[in-house]
């Protein structure tokens, strides 16, 4: 039984690198690519300055409001919109990504004593602790299956809060290939949240307004 036992973890261990590696490959290649690339950020347009100056006075403000002194974003992509954010606004940041090159240009780039980069798989890897889980245009590019053990890890990190990208508007949640992209409502199967303790209106007003539902929800981790 013992010997049987320590089988199942082997394979289950297994199957958690596998899977994590298998991320890795699809979002390194998508970087490689410059696949979501819009000149101004590899992240893509929604992580362009101007994007993140139509929200970013109603993004302090909650932070302000909910007294946050450490953020931990997941995924941080290439940090392009959230270094307007964070100017003149006193946090510890730990910004992490799946993508080993991305980071290492992070680092090179951005880090300091209250802010660091880690490469890490956020669906699985033990992350630290934050006031506060900023998930933008994260699990929106992730399948039902990574997506919700994006969230239990979260949960796991025993972080206070988590800010996530989640479209009202929408009444149901396709499920899409990891590396793919479809708007979320997190208040739709499978994540079924509760109303969000408050949402920032990132004011999407592009692409003829077909985002124009496109918020951060705030929801307790704990």
């Amino acid at each position: 039984m013992r010997a049987f036992c320590a089988r199942v973890v082997q394979f289950a261990t297994r199957r958690v690198r596998w899977s994590s590696r298998a991320q890795q490959a699809t979002f390194t290649e998508i970087y490689r690519a410059r696949r979501w690339g819009n000149g101004e950020s590899v992240s893509g347009p929604g992580s362009s300055r101007a994007r993140a100056a139509a929200f970013k006075a109603d993004l302090v403000a909650l932070l302000t409001e909910r007294r946050i002194r450490s953020i931990l974003d997941a995924p941080c992509g290439d940090f392009n919109w959230m270094r307007e954010v964070l100017d003149g606004v006193d946090v510890h940041y730990t910004g992490v990504d799946i993508v080993e090159e991305l980071i290492a240009a992070n680092r090179r780039e951005y880090e300091r004593p209250d802010r660091q980069f880690l490469c890490a798989d956020l669906t699985r890897a033990a992350l630290p602790a934050a006031d506060l889980v900023i998930c933008r245009d994260g699990l929106v590019h992730l399948s039902f299956a990574d997506a919700l053990a994006a969230m239990r890890n979260f949960r796991r990190s025993g972080s206070r809060y988590l800010l996530a990208t989640t479209f009202v508007g929408r009444e149901r949640n396709r499920d899409v290939a990891t590396g793919g992209w479809r708007p979320l409502n997190m208040e739709r199967a499978p994540f079924a949240l509760s109303p969000p303790l408050a949402l920032v209106d990132e004011r999407c007003t592009h692409s003829d307004g077909i985002y124009r539902d496109k918020r951060m929800g705030l929801w307790p981790l704990r």
